[in-house]
């Protein structure tokens, strides 16, 4: 929802901007701030005169999660008489296509994979095929191909898109459109909703014991902060509020101690984005601090807020059962030691228990023991945002830095600004 300074709302921005929408570059300036970048959500509204209604989460209730989440999937297909789910071989996106399965009631279920490589070699649709055989899912499938299958994403006035693919999105929802969907369905938001956090040894011996801590410290030992990392939350418990939150974002973001924008935004928008980062830093963890979060609680937390809610790449409608609000309300009062499970067979497994536990008990050995990546899939999107010349003329971007600029990340977002920006001028908005 939008607010104009009237205290009107809406979801649709423009109807409260006036007769000529001016955009406010210094709020899209904020997306290249670190916080906001490698976060992936968005600080202020592209409008002059427009605020965000900040997003208020449901009341954490306790309550059983596969129950809740078949409700969440319930809730979201209702009506639709064919579902699309886009699948792309991992957990999350696996247990929102077995559950509209099972709540689909004789209605045509399809599942929709785009066949990206992951960077060992191995494509989405090999696995999705494995995955569908082994666990005899009646759905039907489509598999796109990433090199032709593109489509121009549906222009939002909420904002740029921070999706990593949206073309591929796009053309993904449009396919599901033409076979008859009335609604997309996907496995956003789990990990960040029901991923283990980082130092949480402590949270896993009060609720899994002493070892299944242990094995928890060895399934970390590898990312973040490590072993030593954990050694450090433990002796932090010992801290002040304000002491203990602010060592514990040394020890987590390290490179947002002092944040500092990247050089493609042209002064003075990147002294505004480097001066709102470092106060955005200190609000964070003064949050924490007033809660009086552990190190675990401070990461859970910091993993799902701030959330952004990414608009429907088509003309369908898009949405995740996890961000749902009946399976929200009981994540969130699920303990975070609870997230993490010592006897299931990979790490990768262990640390996505309450995922696994929305499958059905026979599909763990047919479940895939590690996470893909697909860096290099991201690493040639990114390419997009290597020119932006309306970026450019605009005095948001600077031209010779955009030209050196390598990290994925921030192409990325120029990328996403520049195509927002050409929707803007087409809806014949004021670009000052």
């Amino acid at each position: 929802m939008f607010e104009d300074g009237a205290g009107t709302r809406s979801a649709d921005p423009l109807a409260l901007s006036g007769p000529v929408p001016v955009v406010d570059l210094s709020a899209l300036a904020l997306l290249l701030a670190p916080p906001a970048m490698l976060g992936e959500f968005a600080p202020a509204a592209p409008w002059r005169g427009i605020h965000r209604v900040p997003f208020t989460p449901p009341p954490a209730e306790p309550g059983s999660l596969p129950d809740a989440f078949t409700t969440a999937v319930a809730q979201q297909t209702e009506g639709a008489e064919t579902i699309g789910v886009l699948v792309s071989g991992g957990l999350d996106s696996l247990a929102v296509l077995v559950h509209a399965l099972h709540v689909a009631a004789g209605r045509r279920v399809i599942a929709l994979t785009t066949d990206l490589v992951d960077d060992t070699g191995v494509g989405a649709a090999e696995v999705v095929r494995r995955l569908l055989a082994a666990l005899s899912l009646p759905a039907e499938l489509v598999v796109l191909d990433p090199a032709v299958d593109r489509a121009e994403p549906v222009w939002s006035a909420a904002g740029p898109r921070l999706d990593a693919l949206p073309e591929i999105n796009a053309a993904a929802s449009a396919r599901a459109a033409e076979l008859g969907a009335q609604v997309l369905l996907s496995g956003d938001g789990a990990d960040e909703l029901l991923g283990v956090p980082r130092f949480a040894t402590a949270a896993v011996v009060r609720r899994r014991g002493p070892t299944a801590a242990l094995r928890y410290a060895a399934d970390v030992a590898s990312s973040g902060p490590g072993l030593p990392g954990e050694v450090a939350a433990l002796a932090a418990r010992l801290l002040p509020r304000r002491a203990r939150a602010r060592a514990y974002w040394a020890a987590n973001w390290p490179a947002w101690a002092d944040p500092v924008a990247p050089a493609v935004l042209a002064e003075p928008f990147r002294q505004y984005a480097t001066d709102w980062a470092r106060s955005w830093v200190d609000e964070q963890v003064a949050g924490h601090a007033a809660a009086g979060r552990t190190w675990a609680e401070a990461d859970a937390h910091d993993a799902l807020f701030p959330r952004e809610a990414i608009a429907s790449a088509g003309i369908l409608p898009e949405s995740s059962p996890f961000l749902a609000e009946p399976f929200l309300s009981a994540a969130l009062a699920m303990p975070v030691g609870d997230r993490y499970h010592p006897r299931l067979p990979s790490a990768y497994l262990r640390c996505k228990a309450q995922v696994v536990r929305l499958l059905p008990p026979y599909a763990l050995a047919a479940l895939p023991r590690r996470k893909q990546y697909f860096t290099t899939a991201l690493a040639g999107q990114s390419a997009t945002g290597q020119t932006a010349p309306v970026c450019v003329a605009a005095g948001l971007i600077d031209a010779d830095a955009l030209t050196a600029e390598r990290d994925p990340a921030v192409l990325l977002v120029v990328a996403a600004l520049e195509h927002w920006l050409i929707g803007a001028l087409r809806h014949d908005a004021d670009v000052r």
